[in-house]
């Protein structure tokens, strides 16, 4: 018989899909698809002709470009591959007894091929089988064989994309010494499906149940990606064969694993072999368990490696059933599982402590080109410490617990839940004055964050829940875990507080009761070591703290100003380091201001450069809007930094009346009182500071406290200096180019001086009073000056220690500083003088300010008149409040002018004038003839009568003259 003869019989009819041929000897295993299966005949002698293997699949497909078994559509045979036996005879023997016992004999005769190595044996049916309805008869064919003890290939029977060689062709494998030849060695009978199926099944002792498969509907899966908590549970996923085969060994695994390693010298196991190589092919430790598998049988490495590589993926239960009947199906776990790596399948942790950087958000510069390149963010490294017992950290993240569970069989196992999809953990316990706060640390998409946790809210799941919530973070997959996010926050803080000391919080930057320094989020201790702690409550200031550039870019800066002999400028600017010194002097604050009503003289040029020293040039300073409260707030916070105020004549602040009480306040470096919510109790008042402000605006801040005020402000100029320039400044352009560089280069000078001066105090405390003693001398400062004094102090000790003898930071001229010092002193000096005032000023602002309220006495012709100063009349309804002062002309002595000031209200004056009432009457009881009796302030008027305590004043009328009061004419007679 032809071999198309022959493959007509035993495939499906023409017009049931495709057929196939193939070769699989070249690397290339082509294949050819065709509608007529006439049509291969050329490609398949081509092939023969070629010495490659020729063979033809047993199903037709669907489409042309897959030899895939969900491709296959139709079959019309049942096939056998009969193997392990010495001889075609000892095969054929077999295969009739096996036939005899079934009683399949009975049917007809199988159609029987000699591959060359074993025989094929086929029985075709008369007409063509869907694949859903062949496949479950073939597997119990299968099974049928295995049971009745028929050697064969379990691999190929119920196998829809099998391929078998082609009658007429040669089988070319090496292991032969020779090729040998493919022949039809008999011909057989044509069978009914219904009819074998049904001898089949009758002969089986189990029969084959196969797989519950879903319904099928039409149109495609809808395919869902994972969520990003799924994927992180998948990222944490190991699968162990070690785990697997510990289960196999328990009697809960795998039947197939332990039929393999009872029977792994027998012949026929290699499909079971391949089976398991596939699922210690996806084992984290399956190579070594690939190789001692192997070495069962056994295989050498070079074919199991060979067979790994050719595997596409793990086979399912169904697949093993299939290769090796009989066992799976009497499985607990069959139908359950797709295949037991859901055994090996447990949580990749990593428990270790380690450390992890926290790296702070950039901002971009207001200025620039908003770029933060080159920005040194202050990176603080926290550690993650081992997990709470019944906890596990995942390897790529994530939080789990450990649950206890029941297997399929009722077994207690334990199995991991995620609580989280990223790491959670606890970093420090806080304390911040009387609250604890636990620090935390999550590790997301957008990096390592740190949050304060409330530690008294952890005494409620539900108050913690609500907070977690409010940081974004939620437990995974639903309410279900909550209590397990809780249970588990609750376990980290609990260790926390057992085994870490709270760490006390700064409330504020610079110089700490230890001696240490606070700055940009770092503590900078007096034996070098720097600290990164969370600051609540500094997060402004240390946001605006970061350093950019270097430290000699920034030395550039400051050099222009050197080399172009701006020494005032220079002194301003040196005050920013200065500031730090203020605690080593008496003082807890001092005052600069730079006025100046022309732009470009310099003014917001030197608030820059100061700002520039400890963060940004723009950022670190107040801003325009801020009120007098909250700039006293601000200086509070930053303790020993310089605090900067840009324009304060703004808008936002309405007038200037404000600036006085303000300088006083800051001198006197503790912010206001104030009482707690709901009780009469003042709040603890940690508002203090020791540094030196510098403000600037478009007015002389001097001129305006020394002019015709009502309040004096003698004291408040006693603790501020000014410098007001006028020139506006001229700059090359390489001078310009050098100037830019302000906006890059910034806090690296700050930070450089922070680290000396707080392991340098000893040597900074000495120059500081060496400082001191010697401007002293040179400036001769009296006690009055003692604010000046402390401020050139902090200043020029400042100028010494930032120069190469000691922290090595700029070279600054120290002579000419201090002379720039010098000249703002004397100019000070000479504006304090002008503005000194007597018991007389004050004595004639009263009578200037309230003249026509004052009752007038005179005499004219003899008779006494009286009346206001303003000229009207004194008349019944005159009320006390009315009359502020009483002036006789020749009254009581003749040629005398008497003046009557009602001592309370007199009082009331001098204290708002700033004026002591004991000074003032010391003072004009050595010029004037001065008495202190009760007097009817309405004498000799229409007035009713008003007797109060008075200051009698009396002067002879041609000793008063023409710019002097009291005011009044004195007339004749």
């Amino acid at each position: 018989m032809a071999p198309l003869d022959f493959l007509a019989v035993v495939l499906p009819s023409p017009g049931h899909g495709y057929y196939c041929t193939a070769e699989l000897t070249t690397k290339k295993k082509e294949h050819v698809y065709v509608e007529n299966i006439g049509d291969t005949e050329g490609t398949t002698t081509a092939w023969h002709t070629t010495n490659c293997d020729v063979y033809f699949a047993l199903a037709t497909f669907t489409k042309k470009d897959s030899r895939e078994a969900t491709n296959a559509s139709f079959i019309k045979s049942l096939f056998i591959d009969m193997d392990g036996y010495v001889s075609k005879k000892a095969a054929a023997l077999a295969l009739g007894g096996f036939l005899q016992k079934t009683g399949l004999d009975s049917l007809g005769d199988p159609w029987l091929v000699g591959s060359g190595g074993g025989i094929h044996c086929y029985w075709p049916f008369n007409d063509s089988v869907d694949i859903a309805t062949w496949k479950p008869v073939a597997e119990s064919f299968k099974r049928l064989c295995k049971q009745e003890g028929l050697s064969i290939d379990m691999t190929v029977t119920a196998d829809a994309a099998r391929v078998l060689r082609i009658p007429g062709t040669t089988n070319f494998k090496k292991k032969y010494d020779k090729p040998r030849a493919v022949t039809l060695l008999t011909e057989g009978n044509v069978f009914e499906f219904a009819d074998m199926a049904t001898a089949i099944s009758g002969q089986l002792k189990t029969a084959y149940v196969p797989p519950v498969v879903a319904e099928v509907i039409p149109g495609s899966r809808p395919k869902r990606s994972l969520n990003a908590t799924s994927l992180k549970l998948f990222e944490n996923s190991t699968t162990s064969f070690a785990e697997i085969l510990d289960r196999t060994e328990a009697g809960t695994g795998c039947a197939q694993l332990t039929n393999y390693i009872a029977n792994a010298t027998e012949d026929g196991i290699e499909p079971i072999w391949r089976g398991l190589l596939s699922w210690a092919k996806v084992c984290d430790d399956g190579e070594d368990y690939a190789t001692w598998l192997s070495s069962l049988h056994p295989y050498d490495e070079s074919r199991m490696r060979q067979k790994m590589n050719d595997i596409k993926g793990p086979y399912p239960c169904v697949k093993m059933d299939s290769e090796n009947p009989g066992l799976c199906t009497g499985c607990s776990h069959w139908g359950k599982i797709t295949n037991p790596l859901a055994f090996g399948r447990k949580l990749k942790a990593d428990n270790t402590a380690k450390q992890i950087p926290v790296v702070a958000a950039l901002e971009e510069d207001e200025e620039d080109d908003g770029s933060t390149e080159g920005e040194h963010v202050n990176v603080a490294v926290v550690t993650r410490p081992p997990p709470p017992r019944g906890f596990s950290y995942g390897a790529n993240g994530g939080v789990y617990c450990e649950k206890k569970d029941k297997d399929g069989e009722g077994r207690e196992i334990k199995k991991q839940v995620q609580v989280l999809a990223y790491d959670l953990f606890v970093i420090d316990i806080l304390k911040q004055e009387n609250d604890h706060l636990v620090h935390m640390a999550t590790s997301r998409l957008e990096g390592v964050t740190t949050l304060n946790f409330p530690q008294r809210a952890i005494v409620s799941q539900d108050e913690t829940l609500k907070w977690l919530a409010a940081q974004n973070i939620i437990a995974s997959f639903g309410k279900g875990n909550h209590k397990n996010l809780y249970d588990y926050v609750l376990a980290c803080v609990e260790e926390a507080s057992l085994s870490k000391r709270a760490i006390v919080v700064p409330l504020r930057c610079g110089w700490q009761e230890d001696k240490s320094f606070v700055y940009n989020n770092r503590v900078f201790s007096k034996d070098g070591r720097e600290t990164t702690i969370p600051m609540p409550g500094l997060e402004n200031i240390n946001r605006s703290t970061n350093s950019k550039g270097s430290l000699d870019e920034w030395r550039k800066v400051w050099n222009v100003f050197i080399q172009k002999k701006m020494h005032t400028l220079v002194a301003m600017c040196v005050d920013t380091f200065g500031c730090a010194l203020m605690p080593f002097t008496d003082y807890e604050g001092f005052v600069w201001h730079i006025g100046s009503r022309q732009s470009g003289t310099g003014k917001s040029l030197a608030l820059s450069a100061k700002a520039g020293v400890w963060g940004h040039p723009l950022r670190y300073r107040t801003s325009k809007g801020t009120s007098p409260v909250a700039m006293q707030q601000r200086a509070g916070l930053l303790g020993n930094m310089p605090l900067l105020i840009d324009e304060i004549t703004s808008k936002g602040r309405n007038d200037m009346e404000w600036a006085p009480g303000f300088i006083f306040d800051v001198t006197e470096g503790q912010g206001k009182e104030r009482m707690e919510s709901g009780s009469n109790k003042e709040r603890i008042n940690n508002s203090t500071w020791a540094l030196t402000c510098t403000m600037t605006s478009n007015i002389h801040l001097t001129d305006y406290m020394s002019g015709a005020r009502q309040f004096s402000s003698n004291g408040e100029l006693m603790r501020m200096l000014e410098w007001t320039p006028d020139v506006e400044l001229t700059w090359t352009t390489e001078e310009r180019e050098i100037l830019k560089g302000l906006k890059k280069n910034y806090g690296v000078a700050g930070e450089a001086w922070v680290r000396w001066i707080a392991t340098n105090q000893e040597t900074v405390a000495a120059v500081v009073q060496s400082t001191h003693l010697h401007l002293l001398n040179m400036m001769q400062f009296t006690d009055q000056e003692r604010y000046w004094h402390a401020g050139c102090t902090t200043t020029v000790a400042a100028a010494i220690l930032l120069g190469g003898k000691y922290s090595g930071i700029i070279n600054i001229p120290v002579k000419a500083t201090i002379d720039a010092l010098m000249v703002l002193v004397e100019k000070a000096r000479v504006a304090i003088n002008s503005n000194i005032r007597t018991a007389d000023d004050v004595l004639n602002a009263y009578t200037r300010d309230n003249y026509g309220s004052f009752v007038i006495i005179k005499k004219s012709d003899g008779r006494i008149l009286s009346s206001w100063g303003n000229g009207e009349t004194v008349d019944k309804s005159t009320t006390r409040s009315k009359v502020l002062g009483r002036v006789e002309h020749g009254i009581a002595s003749k040629g005398y002018v008497e003046y009557y000031l009602e001592e309370q209200i007199l009082k009331q004056h001098c204290v708002a004038m700033s004026f002591s009432y004991a000074d003032f009457k010391g003072q004009l009881e050595k010029l004037y003839r001065i008495t202190y009796v009760k007097k009817n302030m309405l004498a000799d008027t229409n007035g009713p009568a008003l007797r109060v305590n008075v200051m009698h004043i009396s002067r002879k009328a041609d000793e008063i003259t023409e710019d002097q009061l009291p005011l009044g004419i004195v007339e004749a007679g």
